[in-house]
């Protein structure tokens, strides 16, 4: 799954899947006359006695048993073969475009969860095909030598009733509550895998996509049986299935339509449902929709919604549990906007955050919504992870909330004797600086409690002395002036039919700081403007320059550089001044080294690192022009340059990312937490890599910089005006004064 955004708007394409063609072959010789024509730029490729016609570009994949290659339906392919047990597949594949699987008649779960409204079964001989379309449905028909792409569905065979063929102490039931760790991987990993990973990991829960027109990746290893087995082996399921997208959706995958969005959430659940029970999944479970990000306007979010009320109705209808993936800023955020309004809403959320907190609180979901352990958050994304010898490309995930195992639940209410009693204590999250927002997250209880109580308090600074703070009674707290100096913990209680809790009290903060991270920004005349809790160190203002082209602070904010474009560099505060740098080029940026000292970049490629400073590489052969921006790894050996096109460069451990395809021409890079970036243009778009979260950009014009906050939880942008716009967790503070020119750019 992927909810990071935005990324460039693609028209809404429905994409039409066709699964499991059997061996319906285009046998060589019979396509004769205007058949032939339609060919002619097509290549015959022979399998086991039959002949494909495909594009000349397409790429054949031969699986062989041992074959890593991952089998997806989002790529123009050809696979043949039996797809491995143990396929390389990138986490966050979604759609379908068209591609075709010819595999051994008899391989199990190739095609599991691929069925849906334009689906189609043969089988001849010895080979069964699997191919799918999104445009061009005619390209298979003609590869298949097919009159038509219809099919059926067989039914459900799946006895939910019969006996576990495994059993185990720890084994999972349908529909429970799990806590703690889990992934999600795109391709079903093999029993093997999990049977390593389950003695040697620190997850209980596995994401396994299910079904869903937008579902890429094939599922060789799913099937009743190896449900089954996992869930007897104690693993925790959490069932995805990737139905319909936002009409104008970030993944280009098919989309829903406005008109019809109500019934095609219907129709998605019943499809789910199927898919569900063909691999043992009976009522009881959830299920969890995946809405991958988009922009929410009116084009997208009330057709979302829409669409995910006929979802959630008819799970019930059907006995199920509803479940929603999103991103908080898109999909999970619409949702928050329609409590209490009389809106069905799902059972769990699963929060697509890759803030790297592995807790359940978001900063956009208030702390009474979905607050009985009915919560999952992504919170770190596409990381490859070795257990037992075995390397898969993961997302992590915390699990407080529903999930599946092989059967039925009775759904009934667990049997209450007591009141409450705590089992962990409640975590308190947040910057400890004044004026930032802690959370609180639930602690463990037992006896399932119905409501909760939270009351903060503010300590001596060695956490002794404790007082109620008056009025602070909700799960978040904003920190006052009158808490610099001390700790703060929350206690919280909870309460069930039979009564309320003893208390129990949350680790206490460390002491909370004064001052909140701030920013300069500075002009081409050299004039330096610093926001609120800032101090002005100084000004190059004064020696009549009008060259300035870019700032850096020094990594405590007590100080800072500025470049001219011909590499002079004035040092205030603590930052060093160090012996000058002769450049071939005209500088357009300099950026502080996370060692010490700095490196300044130009447009052509150059990286020139001060006295002192490592020095990881360059892009000065690669005969660029329109290099923007730099950006440093905020704690380790790298950097990354981008181009006005999007392109990003990456140097010494700076990971290279997939690539973003921007609307507008970027100006600049900034770096983020988990080894990710953000690129921004001057027309205001902020576009997220992947590992960091997409909190907000202004999309207004005249943006000039950008930089992410201490803690990377959120980031300012700034106009030519000093229009200043917050995002996350950014502070907001008053625009600057302009005295000395416009604003060129911004650094803290």
């Amino acid at each position: 799954m992927r909810a990071s955004f935005p990324t460039p708007l693609k028209l809404r394409r429905r994409h039409r899947l066709l699964a499991m063609l059997g061996t319906c072959v285009v046998m060589l010789g019979l396509q004769l006359g205007s058949a032939a024509a339609q060919t002619r730029s097509l290549r015959a490729v022979h399998y086991d006695g039959v002949v494909i016609h495909v594009p000349s570009g397409w790429p054949v994949f031969d699986l062989s048993p041992t074959s890593r290659t991952c089998v997806r339906f989002n790529r123009h392919a050809l696979y043949l073969g039996r797809p491995g047990q143990s396929e390389a597949c990138p986490v966050h594949s979604a759609g379908r475009t068209e591609a075709i699987l010819v595999e051994p008649t008899g391989s199990s779960g190739t095609g599991a969860g691929l069925y849906g409204p334009d689906v189609t079964i043969h089988r001849r001989g010895r080979v069964t095909i699997t191919a799918t379309w999104r445009n061009d449905p005619n390209l298979i028909r003609r590869a298949l030598d097919l009159r038509t792409l219809s099919g059926s569905r067989a039914p459900v065979q799946t006895d939910l009733r019969r006996a576990r063929r495994v059993s185990g102490e720890e084994a999972a039931a349908p529909g429970s509550v799990f806590a703690g760790e889990g992934f999600d991987a795109c391709s079903t990993p093999s029993e093997q895998t999990m049977s390593q990973w389950r003695a040697s990991s620190p997850y209980g829960a596995v994401g396994v996509y299910i079904g869903g027109e937008n579902m890429a990746c094939s599922q060789p290893n799913l099937s009743a049986a190896w449900v089954d087995t996992e869930s007897a082996a104690g693993w925790h399921i959490v069932p995805i299935y990737v139905g319909l997208q936002a009409p104008q959706n970030t993944c280009g995958c098919a989309g829903i339509t406005p008109a019809q969005a109500t019934s095609e959430g219907t129709a998605a659940a019943t499809d789910a449902v199927y898919d569900a029970q063909s691999i043992g999944l009976g009522p009881g479970n959830p299920i969890y929709d995946d809405m991958e990000g988009y922009p929410r306007e009116s084009a997208n979010s009330p057709a979302v919604l829409a669409f995910l009320q006929g979802w959630t109705e008819q799970l019930h209808a059907d006995g199920y549990l509803s479940g929603i993936y999103s991103s908080d800023n898109s999909g999970i955020a619409d949702l928050v906007s329609q409590v209490g309004t009389g809106y069905v809403e799902p059972d769990d959320i699963w929060i697509a955050n890759w803030n790297g907190q592995a807790s359940t609180s978001d900063p956009n979901v208030p702390s009474g919504d979905w607050a009985s352990n009915q919560r999952l958050h992504q919170y770190q994304g596409a990381t490859n992870a070795t257990y037992g010898g075995t390397t898969i490309n993961i997302d992590n995930d915390y699990v407080d909330g529903a999930t599946a195992a092989y059967g039925a639940s009775s759904s009934a209410p667990p049997t209450i004797t007591a009141v409450p009693s705590a089992t962990s204590p409640p975590i308190v999250e947040g910057v400890p600086v004044v004026g930032q927002t802690l959370v609180e997250s639930h602690g463990g209880w037992s006896q399932s409690p119905s409501t909760y109580g939270v009351q903060w308090f503010r300590c001596t600074s060695a956490a002794t002395g404790c007082a109620p703070i008056s009025g602070a009674s909700g799960q978040t707290y904003t920190l006052t002036p009158a808490d610099a100096g001390h700790t703060v913990l929350a206690t919280e209680v909870a309460a069930n039919a039979l009564g309320t809790s003893a208390a129990t009290a949350s680790a206490p903060t460390v002491p909370i700081a004064a001052k909140p991270s701030g920013y300069w920004s500075f002009s081409a005349a050299g004039a330096v403007y610093n926001s609120e809790y800032e101090p002005l160190w100084g000004s190059p203002a004064s020696a009549g320059q009008n060259d300035f082209t870019g700032m850096a602070a020094t990594g405590g904010g007590r100080g800072y550089w500025l470049v001219t474009r011909y590499a002079v560099v004035d040092a205030f505060g603590d930052a060093t001044r160090l012996p000058r740098i002769f450049v071939a080029h005209p500088v357009d940026g300099i950026v502080r080294s996370p060692a010490g000292g700095y490196w300044l970049y130009t447009a052509e490629g150059n990286v020139y690192p001060s006295s002192g400073t490592p020095f990881y590489g360059s892009a000065a052969h690669s005969h660029l022009y329109d290099v923007t921006g730099m950006a440093s790894l905020p704690n380790g050996p790298g950097y990354w340059l981008v181009t006005r096109m999007g392109r990003v460069l990456a140097f010494g451990h700076a990971p290279q990312l997939p690539a973003i395809r921007p609307l507008h021409p970027v100006i600049g890079i900034v770096a983020g937490p988990n080894h990710g970036y953000w690129l921004y243009t001057a027309e205001g778009n902020v576009y997220n890599s992947e590992r960091v979260p997409f909190y907000g950009s202004p999309k207004v014009a005249g943006i000039v910089g950008m930089i992410a906050t201490p803690d990377g939880r959120g980031y300012w942008l700034i106009s030519r005006t000093g229009v200043v716009y917050a995002y996350g967790d950014a502070a907001r503070y008053p625009n600057p004064t302009l005295t000395g020119g416009s604003v060129v750019g911004i650094a803290g």
